[in-house]
């Protein structure tokens, strides 16, 4: 099996590849705009609508997935409001179980996410994540989103590897793309990173739907 034999270093995303991205989806997408809303004495059509306009102006750059700029932005405590729902904040079905795995495999697991260092301290405390990987680095601490090759770059130092043994997992095909271009050399994606939401296609890279895939007698990875 190629995870085993070709794979010293696991590249994971964190939200919707390890943890259920339900979370982020019901909190970013319905929970902050109803809090707009209540804020400014809107209905919710004109907050989400207001909302939606701000999200599109830096989505997919560092400031959108800074909890400090939306606090600024849009005036209410995203560090605070996080809290309310963090009930559904879940592991992906079997992602405890690969982690496990993969320690027994003697495999280095880093986690690289886009999300706010807030954010990641209470993913890890409902879930005890971070003491299941030997790192994480989250691109605030890089100063550039997952999507820019300067962050690739700056991993690639930090790691002190060429990605020529590394496998990455996401559930955004644009930042698989970056990391094809910086040299990763094996990448999936995940295709269900919301348990609410239907199983999303990707183009370009071979996708999953659980961990348990990887280990399957006839699994091949598309190239």
């Amino acid at each position: 099996m190629f995870l085993e034999k070709n794979v010293d270093l696991v590249l994971l995303d964190m939200d919707g590849t390890l943890l259920d991205l339900h979370y982020d989806s019901h909190f970013w997408l319905e929970f902050v705009p109803s809090q707009y809303a209540l804020l400014h004495r809107l209905s919710i059509e004109q907050a989400t609508t207001y909302v939606f306009e701000q999200y599109k102006t830096v989505w997919g750059t560092l400031p959108w997935y800074s909890y400090d700029y939306w606090t600024e932005t849009l005036g209410l405590d995203i560090h605070h409001l996080q809290h309310a729902n963090k009930h559904k904040i879940q592991w992906r079905e079997d992602t405890l179980w690969f982690l496990k795995k993969l320690k027994k495999l003697g495999k280095k697991i880093v986690i690289l996410t886009n999300a706010h260092p807030s954010g990641i301290a209470l993913k890890d405390q409902q879930t005890q994540l971070l003491s299941h990987v030997d790192l994480a680095i989250s691109s605030h601490e890089i100063g550039y989103e997952k999507e820019s090759t300067f962050f690739w770059e700056a991993v690639k130092k930090q790691l002190n590897t060429d990605f020529s043994r590394s496998i990455f997992i996401d559930d955004s095909e644009k930042i698989l793309v970056a990391a094809q271009s910086a040299g990763v050399e094996y990448l999936v994606g995940i295709n269900k990173p919301d348990s609410e939401k239907p199983v999303q296609a990707m183009q370009n890279f071979s996708t999953i739907t659980e961990f348990k895939e990887f280990f399957h007698p006839h699994y091949q990875l598309l190239k």
